[in-house]
């Protein structure tokens, strides 16, 4: 018998407490924000309460196919830290990439551009969406890129190709002074 998978909604909530909880232990002044709060899910204040630094959480079960974003990510919001979390449904096991919204930005919207400009599975034109995703692997490979990219979507590839996300695994101290 397969076991389901959560609603969503309790998804994204178990990877905002999840934060949270790994925020405090780490000593910071933090909290939820109010529930449908536009671009935040958690704020961390510094010590002496004189700056904040809201954090939006994305959450995923399958870290392969990476975490859905909207086109709206592609305009960086001052002071905003995302906080990337893939669980695993049947164990403890969690990672946590913490990433500031200017580098999700360009990641984001350049791997979009990228996508667009490359054929689908069976060859078809991509249509323009909404819909963007980060991925711990890239965009997938195809031969002869050259012949459809610029030099710097090429450099950029190879720059958030597999294992690009490493260097922001636990990285804590890209939100704000504790």
């Amino acid at each position: 018998m397969r076991k389901s998978s959560p609603q969503s909604a309790v998804i994204g909530a178990s990877g905002e407490h999840l934060v949270l909880s790994n925020l405090l232990r780490l000593n910071f002044i933090a909290g939820k924000a109010p529930d449908n709060t536009k671009d935040y899910d958690l704020i961390v204040l510094n010590k002496d309460g004189t700056s904040s630094s809201p954090i939006q959480v994305k959450t995923t079960l399958n870290k392969r196919k990476g975490w859905i974003l909207q086109e709206k990510h592609e305009t960086p919001i001052k002071n905003l830290v995302f906080c990337f979390v893939c669980m695993e449904k049947d164990s403890s096991e969690t990672e946590i990439y913490v990433i500031d919204a200017k580098t999700v930005a360009y990641v984001v919207k350049t791997s979009h551009k990228i996508w667009l400009k490359l054929s689908g599975l069976k060859g078809q034109k991509h249509n323009p969406t909404s819909i963007r995703h980060l991925s711990p692997s890239g965009i997938a490979r195809l031969k002869n890129l050259k012949d459809y990219l610029t030099k710097s979507e090429l450099e950029f590839l190879n720059k958030y190709s597999d294992g690009w996300l490493v260097r922001y695994r636990d990285a804590w101290h890209l939100i704000g002074d504790k």
